[in-house]
């Protein structure tokens, strides 16, 4: 299933599955008894990028719009969660706890480029982009 604008991200929290905008089309993209949320399509609608514990913890994966493809980005032994992807499709913003709390990351859409962007004592969360002038 090619995605396209009028498609939407379902998740229930074991899977997660796309859907038209009309509720017709349902195809489940993830198979695994792991909680997958979190789920964000990348501008192109080409990939979607979400959260899954299934190698112990909570991690940055990504994959085709189809499902195909599952990766691991993140690989930490800390807790990664809430991926958005920036308005250009480059970069992926999403929360850590690697450094003892809450702290917004970015990273290249390939996982490259790990970097901590508030580096506070106070946790952060829910980072969003900002759209350009």
């Amino acid at each position: 299933m090619a995605a396209t604008p009028k498609e939407e991200t379902l998740n229930d929290r074991t899977h997660s599955e796309a859907v038209m905008a009309d509720g017709s089309g349902v195809t489940r993209l993830t198979v695994t008894t792991a909680v997958n949320d979190h789920p964000a399509w990348s501008p192109d609608g080409a990939r979607i990028a979400f959260t899954s514990n299934r190698d112990g913890n909570n991690q940055i994966y990504i994959m085709n719009a189809d499902g195909s493809a599952q990766t691991n980005l993140t690989d930490s032994p800390a807790h990664d969660f809430l991926p958005r992807w920036s308005p250009d499709g480059s970069r992926i913003v999403f929360v850590s706890s690697r450094d003892g709390n809450g702290e917004i990351y970015v990273m290249s859409a390939d996982g490259s480029g790990q970097t901590n962007l508030t580096n506070s004592p106070e946790d952060e969360f829910r980072p969003v982009w900002q759209p350009q002038p």
